[in-house]
């Protein structure tokens, strides 16, 4: 496990800039969409339009920048590229910007078959990384102006447990608002639900029900909003993924949930500090090799009746990408994660690689009940999921995160059922070492 603790504070007050860019597509551009596999078309127009937000905190010496965008995910690889070209052009170290993915299914893909070259998803990309790291950058350059914070904590029920009828669900979500000069500069809504209530029926571009609630709380608040996406990787609208109406009704129900909450101004401490820190995350195996993986492959393969019927080639395809690691070096046998954590005034924002399910996010509020803590999964590059210890004591129902999902993610094996107590001691310990100069 690695540590880096960043301590930004200065006499004079912290300073924020914000800027957002649009990275959507064109209603003329057909793209294929990420998330789900059941759809067999391009893109045909736009709900709502792709936006990538960027705040950066100062404290006079220092600068920490955090991103999120409106699309479903990155690669770790693409991430890296990305927060390399913001830290060469802008000067900043690239350990202090965090970039974030709402995780909308409705966004085009980055990565995969669909980016060849000369394609219409490949030329988006290439504008999508350049709008990105262009608006960070300059950004980061801009001076900051000092800020007031106001945050506060809602209810919503738009949302439920995907996997289990009655499973764990967290409904809290959480608000901060930002001001300079007394009007509303950005606000941003923390909420722990998968953007899916548009379903593989639709091929429009669209943020999907965090867009919707944006729309009517910028109505309401002024400035601009946008969402970091909590641990949600067994949470989905209450009804599923359903149609665009579905959409507009799911963010309008949670805009009417928070609109009004009260909101309590943070004292201003001048605190500002960055932690970063890593954690290996165990295998089935404690070491992966080649014939390790054609054992698992051989297994999953005979059981493929069980699953959806291309189970069985996708295996293959994984086995064979696998091996062919193998080949250019030592393939690892623990999945190493990157945990942040950043204390602004005493209110904790906590970031994580991959899609947590919401126990991890509940347990790390119940252990820190004095202070605001904000949850956001799918940082700088996905992943993987990250069931919990009960979906692991169920299965049932949980069976694609657990023995499945490391297929699609060219993991090179399955997580253990050790890894909810790594993982959630990583969590901790690094909203403890955040807290730690409070």
């Amino acid at each position: 496990m690695m540590l880096m603790v960043t301590a930004l504070s200065c006499r004079e007050g912290l300073t924020l800039s914000y800027s957002s860019a649009d990275i959507s597509g064109t209603p003329e551009e057909h793209m294929v969409l990420a998330g789900f596999a059941a759809r067999s078309k391009l893109s045909d127009g736009i709900h709502l339009p792709l936006y990538t937000h960027c705040m950066v905190l100062g404290d006079g010496t220092k600068k920490l920048c955090i991103i999120s965008n409106d699309l479903m995910e990155i690669s770790p690889a693409i991430a890296d590229t990305m927060l390399t070209l913001i830290s060469e052009r802008s000067g900043l170290p690239k350990e202090n910007i965090l970039m974030h993915n709402t995780h909308t299914h409705s966004a085009p893909r980055s990565g995969g078959a669909s980016n060849y070259t000369g394609g219409t998803n490949r030329a988006w990309k290439e504008r999508m990384v350049e709008a990105v790291v262009s608006n960070a950058v300059r950004n980061i350059q801009a001076p900051g102006k000092p800020f007031v914070m106001k945050v506060g904590k809602g209810e919503s029920n738009i949302n439920g447990n995907r996997c289990e009828k009655d499973g764990p669900v967290d409904r809290d979500v959480y608000v901060a608002r930002f001001f300079q000069d007394g009007s509303p500069v950005v606000s941003i809504v923390n909420y722990a639900c998968h953007p899916v209530s548009m379903g593989p029926s639709s091929y429009l571009l669209s943020s999907d029900y965090p867009g919707v609630a944006a729309r009517f709380l910028q109505e309401a608040w002024g400035g601009e909003v946008f969402q970091l996406s909590g641990a949600q990787g067994n949470i989905d609208p209450a009804e599923g993924p359903k149609t665009v109406d579905y959409a507009e009704q799911c963010g309008k129900e949670l805009a009417d949930a928070i609109r009004d909450i009260p909101l309590e101004t943070v004292p201003e401490k001048n605190l500002l500090t960055l932690v970063n820190r890593t954690v290996d995350l165990p295998y089935q195996v404690d070491k992966v090799t080649p014939e390790a993986v054609i054992r698992h492959a051989d297994s999953l393969s005979a059981a493929a009746k069980t699953v959806f019927p291309r189970f069985a080639d996708d295996v293959q395809g994984w086995k064979e990408e696998i091996l062919e690691r193998f080949k250019t070096g030592e393939v690892p046998s623990r999945l190493r994660f990157h945990l942040h954590g950043v204390n602004l005034n005493g209110v904790v924002f906590f970031f994580s690689d991959g899609e947590p399910f919401c126990e991890y996010q509940m347990e790390a509020r119940a252990a820190f009940p004095q202070n605001k803590l904000f949850f956001a999964g799918y940082t700088n590059g996905q992943n993987s999921y990250l069931p919990s210890e009960h979906a692991f004591q169920v299965r049932k129902g949980y069976e694609y995160e657990i023995e499945q999902m490391h297929v699609y993610i060219k993991a090179p094996y399955p997580l253990s059922e050790k890894m909810p107590s790594i993982y959630r001691e990583g969590v901790l310990e690094t909203i403890r070492e955040t807290l730690k100069d409070q």
